[in-house]
């Protein structure tokens, strides 16, 4: 077979017609599955090699999808016109038709649309207009369905932490407080972390003076928002300190590397590692808070008093011992201070006792709370005497990771009950920040609540709530810390649940958009095939003049001209314009004989 036969067998009206089907419904199927993909998926992300492409170049995307949009659009308006043109060939072909009629099914070819010019042709007016409308969307269809645009890429995630209400977990933690060498243990973490379990209750004291405040805490290289909450990082990239703890783990942990054991759940192996631009991460985990309540001593329950022993050194200078004890409902624990009273002194002088009852070394299990005791003296007599009553418990937060800083929000608390671990822990480090923050003649607390709330007795109330509040959950956080820092056993664990959240280049699920636009590719899909079947149909009855193209105005004024076609407006010139668009015309004839004649 030489190559003239060959195109001419290919070039075939029945063999056009085909490869115009089969072409069509490879492009419809291409639509569908990709939107399909798009809706099953939810999201459809890029490789990150080609999203830092993007970010670098960000004109080179729109070129790269104009020509694809373009170029696809292009060949379905190719497919679809030429099947219109070939059934409405075959359609005319020996039929009388308006010219009117005429008029419309060549603008359906082209495709264009006729405005009516009489209620008659209303319908077709509208369906030009339809044609017409699909063909120029066609375009922004297929440059929308392509475009990829910023998406966020939710990914499940899972893993475990410690469980601090496990069995486990409590008969280790009792074991370690109740040993002989708990408090020397303690000791080198305690100084360690000092200065952080203050910053840890100022920067949780979120209304200072009656004005709202943002604050940030840093512990261990990891930066909350306000406070802790008493959980540790769950996310590798917010796990802080790479330094290897050593030994000091658990009730001597000060800081180090704490392991983390939260993986992404990716939905295909494929997309396993995805960063896209920038993530940020919402983990449902379990936090320590605690409920405190402030207010003035209620001293038919509760006492506190202060003893105090001075002596003179000097003619300007005063030693003072005091001890100050706080009897809480028939217990007791007592606190000593040592302070100077000086007239060398500049600024604020002042002394403020603070007492945790009962004595943290001797609560039992069935206590769920205790009371903070503190009176102001010197400077800080704004304060009255003071009872804070602490109740910590376990709760569910979800916690949120982005821009490198923590935030926890608490969405469930658990009851509090006498069986809580952590409560002699949390009031051991209150009892040892209360005696360290005194000073020989200030204390940060004291000054703190000077600058910030000594006219209004609510608001320092308010502050020093969030303030012991925030000391309660980093006790926790550095609890958690220290017995996490080597591994948690399994039987010490919980489940961790979250999502990762990708910020990148992709398609995200718009049902009602994608809809609309398989309707338009659809419809020009379903038209075009049922076009072409026409014609197919038409071919094997009786086969047209493949030469003749009906929509090319030089052809049919050639056709019209060998048809001695003659205007027939006659009278008034609308009158006219009607009945010209109203004449009925037939093709004639075929190759050099076809003619456009009028039919009587």
């Amino acid at each position: 077979m030489d190559l003239a036969n060959f195109v001419k067998i290919c070039s075939s009206p029945t063999n056009l017609l085909l490869a115009t089907i089969f072409g069509q419904t490879v492009i419809m199927g291409l639509a569908w599955g990709f939107i399909g993909g798009i809706l099953y998926t939810r999201v459809l992300a890029l490789p990150d090699h080609i999203v830092h492409l993007i970010v670098e170049y960000p004109t080179v995307l729109t070129l790269i999808v104009t020509l694809i949009s373009t170029t696809l659009s292009n060949i379905t308006s190719f497919f679809f016109t030429f099947a219109i043109k070939e059934a409405l060939r075959h359609y005319l072909s020996g039929r009388s038709i308006p010219l009117l009629k005429l008029r419309m099914a060549i603008a359906l070819s082209i495709p264009t649309w006729v405005g009516p010019r009489s209620r008659r042709y209303l319908e077709l007016s509208a369906l030009t207009l339809a044609f017409y409308a699909m063909a120029t969307f066609l375009s922004a269809s297929w440059s929308t369905l392509l475009l990829p645009t910023l998406v966020q890429w939710p990914v499940a995630m899972s893993g475990t932490e410690l469980d601090l209400g496990s069995v486990a977990f409590v008969n280790q933690l009792s074991t370690d407080l109740n040993a002989q060498e708990a408090n020397t243990l303690q000791a080198p973490a305690f100084q360690t972390i000092d200065v952080l379990t203050l910053l840890s209750g100022i920067a949780a004291v979120d209304n200072q003076g009656g004005v709202q405040t943002s604050s940030m805490f840093s512990f261990n290289g990891v930066s909350y928002n306000q406070s802790t909450g008493g959980v540790l990082p769950a996310i590798e990239e917010y796990s802080g300190s790479s330094n290897p703890p050593g030994s000091a783990v658990g009730l001597e942990f000060s800081g180090g590397r704490v392991p983390v054991n939260t993986n992404p759940d990716w939905p295909n192996r494929c997309d396993t590692g995805t960063r896209g631009i920038s993530q940020n991460y919402t983990v449902t985990q379990q936090g320590v808070t605690a409920d405190v309540s402030c207010q003035p001593i209620d001293r038919s329950q509760n006492s506190f008093t202060l003893n105090s022993t001075q002596t003179q050194i000097g003619q300007n200078i005063t030693f003072i011992a005091s001890d100050a004890i706080a009897n809480c409902s028939g217990n007791t624990n007592a606190q000593p201070y040592f302070t100077v009273n000086s007239q060398y002194n500049v600024g604020i002088e002042g002394f403020l006792p603070v007492v945790v009852c009962p004595n943290p070394n001797l609560m039992t299990s069935d206590l769920y709370k205790f009371d903070i005791f503190m009176s102001g003296l010197g400077d800080y007599s704004f304060l009255p005497t003071t009872v804070c009553e602490v109740v910590p418990y376990l709760t569910t937060v979800n916690v949120t990771y982005n821009g490198g800083i923590i935030s926890v929000d608490r969405i469930d608390a658990s009851t509090s009950s006498p069986d809580f671990p952590l409560l002699p822990y949390i009031a051991t480090v209150m009892a040892y920040q209360a005696t360290t923050n005194q000073a020989m003649t200030t204390n940060p607390i004291g000054n703190f609540l000077t600058a910030y709330g000594a006219n209004n007795i609510s608001v320092m109330y308010s502050e020093l709530e969030d303030y012991w509040r925030g000391i309660a959950e980093f006790a926790s956080t550095q609890l958690r810390s220290g017995y996490s820092a080597l591994g948690v056993p399994s039987d010490m664990t919980r489940s961790t649940n979250g999502t990762m959240y990708i910020m990148t280049y992709g398609w995200r699920s718009k049902a009602y958009t994608y809809i609309l636009l398989l309707v338009v590719i659809t419809v020009i899909w379903g038209a075009t095939v049922l076009a072409a079947g026409f014609s197919l149909i038409q071919e094997k009855i009786h086969a047209s003049d493949p030469s003749f193209d009906f929509s090319d105005p030089i052809q049919l004024a050639i056709v019209a001209y060998r048809g001695g076609y003659e205007s027939r407006i006659q009278g008034d010139e609308k009158k006219g314009v009607y009945i010209s668009e109203d004449t009925t015309v037939r093709f004639e004839g075929e190759g050099d004989n076809k003619r456009l004649v009028t039919v009587i």
